[in-house]
């Protein structure tokens, strides 16, 4: 993946995090691969790296443009490109105000959807999973897992459940958590669920969690509020999943790729004792 430099032209905060955030999703927010990190710079004569793509602060990504550049080993200089679209300085870049881009406009295409995203975020519960990868064994005492969807429940599943010692279901979002916690206190899972929007995927329960979810339902299981950005401390020896929270569209844009860099590192610091993964 690249090293991307946003030269930070505009010194306009809201569309410096617009530029961050569409260096890693599209213009339908699907997460690219294409970029690995991203630096905020003033000019070129600051990169000391020997590959990288640099691009001024109001410039999107198109996939034209990923696709002739999907791996580059020299520094690129692709500012004003033709396949790069460009986004106006002189808006704020905030929800509530009005984009100033006509109708049918690719620019109001990307904007709209990018809000459409941040909005829901707060209150979206995943009744389903975008990861399917599956750690096979851990060595840690603690669980944490988040409420999204049915991972943490094979997690244990496959880990073992008497191999930890506890096991916390946690979120941020307070309705994912009441989720998780009506699904906990069945003895079976029910054949539908009746959650209102917004929600991310369908409602269908694996085989091997509905096999399983006796037993999740006989084990004491502790639902906790946990903000990922507010630094956490968690039991030593804990195995804790996190998911994208810091590759998260509307964290992005909303504070910025920095901030979300710095919380990933604070949180690994913090928690040097527990295995902290993404997949």
């Amino acid at each position: 993946m690249n090293k991307i430099f946003i030269v930070d032209k505009h010194k306009n905060p809201g569309l410096l995090r617009f530029t961050q955030t569409k260096v890693f999703f599209d213009a339908n927010n699907q997460g690219t691969n294409w970029a690995n990190d991203c630096v905020v710079i003033d000019s070129v004569d600051e990169i000391l790296d020997a590959s990288g793509i640099v691009i001024n602060s109001g410039e999107f990504v198109t996939n034209t443009f990923r696709y002739r550049y999907a791996m580059v080993d020299t520094l690129v200089d692709a500012r004003g490109h033709a396949d790069l679209i460009q986004f106006t300085p002189d808006y704020t870049y905030e929800m509530h105000k009005k984009p100033p881009y006509h109708t049918g406009s690719k620019q109001l295409y990307i904007l709209e959807n990018l809000y459409k995203v941040v909005l829901k975020s707060n209150k979206l519960v995943y009744l389903d999973n975008t990861e399917t990868t599956l750690p096979a064994s851990t060595n840690a005492q603690h669980f944490y897992g988040l409420a999204s969807g049915w991972k943490s429940v094979q997690l244990i599943k496959n880990f073992g459940i008497d191999s930890f010692q506890s096991i916390t279901i946690y979120d941020k979002c307070q309705r994912q958590l009441e989720y998780q916690q009506f699904l906990h206190s069945g003895a079976t899972l029910p054949n539908a669920v009746n959650v209102l929007p917004p929600t991310y995927g369908e409602y269908k329960p694996p085989q091997d969690v509905i096999d399983f979810w006796p037993t999740w339902h006989s084990t004491t299981i502790k639902f906790k509020l946990i903000d990922l950005f507010a630094n956490p401390k968690f039991l030593d020896n804990s195995f804790v999943w996190i998911s994208n929270a810091f590759m998260y569209e509307p964290n992005i844009f909303q504070i910025g790729w920095e901030k979300c860099k710095l919380a990933h590192h604070n949180l690994i610091l913090q928690n040097k004792t527990c295995t902290i993964t993404e997949t």
